[in-house]
């Protein structure tokens, strides 16, 4: 047999194997629609300290501007080149 058709051979009799012992598989239905749950709690979870970071970054954001108006800037050089 040419190896070209290998993988056909291999596809035309796996494909619907692997179909068949799909479509009649239920293992694990329950337990998948439970995860589901927990999976959109943790979602709105995350959400909500999405929202509690960004008022934080906030808070810190307007304390930073505080505290570089409070700093004096630095003095100017002045150049030593004379215009002409």
């Amino acid at each position: 047999m040419e190896a070209v058709w290998v993988p056909v051979v291999v596809a035309l009799i796996g494909g619907p194997l692997m179909w068949a012992l799909h479509r009649f598989d239920k293992r694990n239905t329950e337990q998948h629609g439970q995860n589901m749950k927990v999976l959109n709690r943790m979602e709105g979870k995350v959400d909500r300290m999405d929202g509690k970071v960004d008022r934080l970054d906030e808070k810190v954001d307007r304390i930073d501007n505080r505290v570089t108006k409070l700093e004096k800037p630095a003095p100017k050089a002045r150049s030593t080149k004379k215009s002409v």
